[in-house]
């Protein structure tokens, strides 16, 4: 069985359907334990999502207190689900000893069984970089951390995490203290928090195949040096294609390179519905 974790509201729920649809068809997980974090779904729309439930895919549902992070910054970009996956350790059940969290503004489009699989045992979390070592140092600065040590900054749209460790460590005062204390300084508040709290418990996994997205790919095939990858080598060797940022291809002014896959992905998600329905 493998664990998956989704914190999302209302608006995001057409596209949790688009990617859940892409992780069923091209992940090669055979049998999944989807858990979704929220604060105010309504009754109809958990009843909606749970008709998605088939033989090989469990949906459970978590409530979270949304008073609980009153005080904690948010923007329209950056809702207070962003917060969720932080308090996964205390809210996911304890047989559950690792989970692969994900944004839904990303799509599966080959295996995750390797990712899944990772060797998290000396670490809380494995993901991507999105940042480079530069700018890796100026966030340790802007948050103020010791910048001697290896504190890479992540991109948290898709975490694997070692609850079990987690677990013995886990500390929301922490969370709660260095939001009250550096919270002015966020920029990307969850992705802040972890790098603050968890920064020297980290294995990086690889961006272009785990959390490839338009500005990566650009910042690859500028790269002296570089394999310049084609559409051809993302369909080939990346898993996820991940539509961060500001411009995606649902929206006005996307002129980004990889949204042909998420039209994919669509047409995918809606024959998927539909066999649903039969």
């Amino acid at each position: 069985m493998y664990n998956l974790l989704f914190c999302i509201n209302s608006k995001y729920i057409q596209l949790f359907k688009i990617c859940l649809s892409s992780i069923v068809r091209h992940s090669g997980f055979d049998s999944m334990n989807v858990n979704i974090i929220h604060s105010s779904l309504k009754d109809s729309e958990i009843e909606e999502i749970k008709r998605l439930e088939n033989s090989r895919l469990e949906i459970n549902f978590i409530r979270f207190d949304d008073s609980l992070l009153s005080s904690s910054p948010t923007t329209g970009r950056y809702p207070r689900e962003i917060y969720y996956r932080l308090f996964a350790p205390l809210l996911l059940p304890d047989n559950i000893d690792r989970i692969l969290y994900l944004d839904v503004d990303l799509i599966c489009i080959n295996s995750l069984v390797e990712l899944y699989n990772t060797d998290i045992s000396s670490v809380y979390y494995a993901a991507c970089s999105h940042t480079r070592k530069i700018l890796t140092k100026f966030n340790a600065v802007r948050l103020g951390l010791d910048i001697s040590g290896e504190c890479p900054y992540i991109n948290t749209g898709v975490l694997l995490m070692n609850l079990t460790q987690l677990r013995k460590d886990f500390d929301s005062s922490k969370i709660f203290s260095f939001i009250e204390k550096k919270g002015n300084s966020f920029i990307l508040p969850d992705q802040d928090i972890i790098m603050g709290i968890y920064g020297d418990r980290i294995r990086l996994v690889d961006t272009l195949k785990y959390n490839l997205s338009d500005r990566m790919l650009k910042i690859n095939n500028m790269s002296v040096g570089q394999k310049r990858l084609t559409l051809r080598d993302v369909g080939r060797n990346t898993s996820i294609i991940h539509y961060c940022g500001r411009y995606k291809p649902w929206k006005k002014y996307y002129n980004g390179k990889l949204g042909v896959f998420f039209e994919t992905a669509v047409k995918e998600c809606r024959q998927w519905l539909d066999a649903q329905m039969d």
